[in-house]
């Protein structure tokens, strides 16, 4: 005597009047309703997250800017070994807009959200600012020690790339963005390939390379995030 039983669920599986849905149907409206909550929900979600189209755009034009202001004051015929006071203040200043727009961007986005994901937020903002205070300590701690200018001029270059590289590789990573992840990874080997350069030429590499290349890259995604809005 076979005294198994079968499971109630496998029973209604195998029930001849349940048919799976066909790939033309749709789903029953509380199933639809479901998934465009799921949707809605993700979608909210995202704008928490930092934009990498305005972290491309912002620190594109930094880099573009202010290192070919760099390059223009000591470039063949400038008839200079370092760069010029203007041009440094230039590249400098727009070097500390750059942190306290990005700062004010991640704050600003997790505003609102509540536990792992503000935390996550708030700790990602504030590596910037940490990053950028330890590659202005070993570039100080270069010159104490005797460096001369050239020297420190390439370690604070390939630093300053080294940290963004990072950053956003650490901001790919955390937020699942794979074009920020491949644009860290771009802008990482960017700031050591320049140092091989030499002086005045890594200036121009850091800004065409990585300043033109997160320009296009930022472009390229906002367009990205426009049609899918559309």
């Amino acid at each position: 005597m076979d005294d198994r039983r079968t499971d109630p669920a496998d029973e209604q599986t195998l029930d001849p009047t349940v048919r799976p849905l066909d790939p033309g149907d749709e789903p029953p409206a509380d199933a639809a309703d479901a998934l465009a909550i799921i949707a809605a929900a993700s979608g909210r979600a995202r704008t928490t997250y930092p934009s990498g189209a305005f972290l491309f755009l912002l620190w594109g034009t930094v880099w573009l800017v202010g290192y070919g202001a760099l390059w223009l004051s000591t470039a063949a015929g400038a008839g200079r070994d370092t760069p010029s006071l203007p041009a440094a203040v230039v590249a400098i200043g727009l070097g500390v807009a750059g942190l306290g727009l990005t700062l004010w961007h991640v704050l600003r986005r997790s505003r609102g959200v509540t536990g792992t994901s503000a935390r996550t937020g708030a700790l990602y903002g504030w590596s910037w600012p940490v990053g950028f205070l330890a590659q202005a300590l070993i570039v100080t701690s270069l010159a104490q020690a005797g460096a001369s200018s050239q020297v420190t001029s390439l370690a604070s270059n390939a630093l300053a790339a080294l940290v963004v590289g990072l950053l956003y590789l650490a901001g790919g990573a955390l937020w699942d963005d794979l074009p920020m992840y491949l644009l860290g990874a771009w802008i990482t080997l960017v700031g050591a390939a320049s140092a091989l350069v030499g002086m005045p030429g890594t200036y121009l590499a850091m800004s065409l390379a990585g300043g033109g290349g997160m320009v296009v890259a930022g472009t390229v995604v906002w367009v990205r995030c426009r049609v899918r809005r559309d």
